[in-house]
């Protein structure tokens, strides 16, 4: 099969395009101002609700979640060696539902699922844990998705 002139460049582009897509960040943002990420998700692994109006922006899925304060959030803990979550930040989650693959010190295969429905709002791994612990943060109330 053989290209035209500037076909070649174009698919290029549009690989480009989605490779670049997959490294867009996650924002989140407090009361209308930028907040890090991983203190907010710490902040609600330890509170279990919002204290105030949130957004966390998915940029790679162009997905935003409004939660409005006074919320309930879900911290679901995956504690492996090796953690493979099977979701991300916007999506739709309910009971049941798989959430991240765990590989125990043995070389188990172990399979986390939700005990609620609700929307992922964040993902949080704790680096320096022995095994390493991940927390699926999820949205049970409260919750808007929009189009980034």
């Amino acid at each position: 099969m053989t290209l035209k002139p500037g076909e070649a460049s174009a698919k290029v582009l549009r690989d480009l395009e989605e490779i670049m897509r997959y490294y867009r960040p996650t924002e989140c943002f407090r009361g209308g101002s930028r907040v890090e990420c991983h203190e907010l998700a710490l902040e609600l692994i330890e509170k279990g609700y919002t204290g105030e109006d949130l957004a966390v922006c998915n940029r790679r899925k162009d997905v935003c979640l409004s939660l409005a304060g006074g919320s309930r959030v879900t911290a679901v803990e995956v504690s492996a060696v090796e953690v493979y979550p099977q979701v991300d930040v916007g999506d739709r989650v309910g009971v049941g539902d798989l959430l991240a693959y765990g590989i125990t010190g043995k070389g188990e295969l172990r399979s986390v699922r939700s005990r609620v429905e609700g929307y992922v709002l964040l993902i949080h791994e704790d680096p320096t844990s022995k095994p390493l612990k991940c927390y699926i943060v999820i949205a049970r109330e409260g919750v808007t998705a929009s189009g980034g």
